[in-house]
């Protein structure tokens, strides 16, 4: 107790000089703690990418690894069309919009563990739902993971989608919200 007291009445003796060097100290160190904690593994899962055919049939994925975490699907493809064209192409209009021809894209999608299925999701009028210079994307919907799971995605096309194929189509499985992968 008496180590204790001493240190107490050490700092409360301080010098304003001293206590703000003592507190820009702590900063310091914390900020090389988190730094060090960015640099090692945490346990995150990564966000599996992949090149997907848009012609008629059905694909399966290499397995992936998940965590118990809530995933989120979705579709990018590169936007190389004008904007109405492609959300067009893609699915219903956005609100206040036109299409003079039917979306080319249907597709269902299944997640399944081993045998095990895990979600299906038939297709449902999927419509772009993000919107970049580069590209655009199509949320296709979500599923559970669990914790050291390895999951497969398959991916049935029910009809060839025309010019949606040239332009890199892909799906990105993230965790929701996406970011905090300590959490």
């Amino acid at each position: 107790m008496r180590g204790l007291k001493s240190s107490r009445e050490t700092f409360m003796n301080s010098s304003r000089r001293q206590l703000v060097r003592y507190a820009l100290g702590l900063g310091a160190l914390s900020n090389c703690m988190m730094a060090s904690a960015a640099r090692l593994s945490l346990g995150c899962t990564p966000a599996p990418t992949f090149p997907v055919p848009l012609t008629e049939g059905i694909w399966r994925s290499p397995a992936f690894p998940v965590g118990k975490h809530a995933y989120n699907i979705s579709l990018n493809v590169d936007r190389r069309l004008p904007l109405e064209q492609l959300d067009c192409d893609l699915g219903p209009p956005r609100s206040g919009e036109h299409c003079d021809t039917p979306p080319l894209l249907d597709i269902e999608w299944k997640i399944w563990n081993g045998t095990t299925l895990v979600k299906s999701w038939p297709f449902k009028p999927i419509q772009a739902s993000s919107w970049g210079a580069a590209e655009t994307g199509c949320m296709l919907g979500g599923f559970e993971g669990i914790r050291n799971g390895h999951f497969v995605l398959e991916w049935n096309v029910k009809k060839d989608a025309g010019r949606l194929k040239d332009l890199h189509p892909r799906v990105e499985i993230v965790k929701n919200p996406g970011y905090w992968c300590w959490l």
